[in-house]
């Protein structure tokens, strides 16, 4: 498997977790809990990728251009929660005002 699909398995699985039980159990739409849960699933996502490329000499994305794990994990998180992210705010109405 290469790397980049690790990260994208890893950042999809989480993130898919965390928007579709976790955020609308614990968080609902209140923002400040939704801020701290994403907080703590980049976190997991981070030690997961990071427990696996730590030290290593791994570089992602060599066609387009080169980061390491880290950045390519918060980038590929930032990438895959934006689509998340509005499907959870449109479905529980974050920003409306009842």
């Amino acid at each position: 498997m290469s790397p980049e699909l690790f990260v994208l398995i890893v950042a999809v699985s989480v993130l898919t977790v965390g928007y579709v039980i976790v955020y609308p159990r614990f968080a609902g739409t209140d923002l400040t809990k939704l801020a701290i849960n994403g907080l703590l699933a980049y976190g997991s996502a981070l030690l997961v990728v990071g427990s696996h490329y730590y030290g290593t000499d791994q570089r992602f994305g060599e066609p387009v251009f080169e980061l390491g794990w880290f950045g390519f994990t918060l980038l590929t998180l930032l990438l895959v929660e934006l689509p998340l992210f509005y499907w959870y705010a449109r479905r529980y109405r974050v920003f409306t005002q009842d």
